[in-house]
């Protein structure tokens, strides 16, 4: 009995960090059309035009920046991360299997809680001042850009729990 509510609740947080991952992955698509209209407008508009916002370019940037941070998590979780492969090919599924492991119990979760513990004071700091851009004039919200820093090793670090569960929960069956 037990084990029945145990499989449901590892299947249930299963699809929890599948609607989770769903979700950012669209918020990364909205990212990167910020990213490409707000670019495309700000080029035509300073060669074109003769001017620019200040306020665009800002919005690039944090579009860009937090792009780039939530995609990282979302290569991740689809297995798309860059990783050398010389000899994966040749290795049985069970071998890659026990690599994959491997390198995130010894590689994934200590780098991604070294900087989520490393990324918090700065994080904290920019929310208690309300940061907002260092240009004179620029966008305010910095500081939910930052945020990104610890948002990345949340999610990289709950997909990687999720993974080595699953290597013992097939490894028992």
């Amino acid at each position: 009995m037990a084990t029945l509510l145990e499989e449901r609740h590892l299947a249930g947080s299963v699809l929890l960090i599948r609607v989770v991952f769903s979700g950012v992955r669209r918020i990364c698509m909205i990212l990167a059309v910020i990213v490409f209209l707000g670019q495309l407008s700000m080029v035509l508009m300073r060669y074109l035009l003769g001017f620019g916002f200040l306020e665009i370019q800002d919005a690039v940037n944090y579009a860009f920046a937090s792009l780039v941070a939530l995609s990282v998590a979302v290569s991740f979780e689809a297995d798309r991360h860059v990783r050398v492969d010389v000899f994966r090919q040749r290795l049985s599924d069970e071998t890659n299997r026990r690599i994959d492991w491997l390198g995130d119990m010894v590689l994934a979760l200590p780098v991604f809680v070294i900087m989520m513990w490393m990324a918090y004071p700065l994080v904290r700091s920019s929310w208690v001042i309300l940061e907002g851009s260092p240009e004179t004039g620029g966008l305010p919200g910095l500081f939910l850009v930052k945020t990104f820093l610890l948002i990345l090793p949340v999610l990289v670090i709950l997909l990687t729990l999720a993974r080595v569960i699953g290597f013992f929960r097939r490894k028992a069956s």
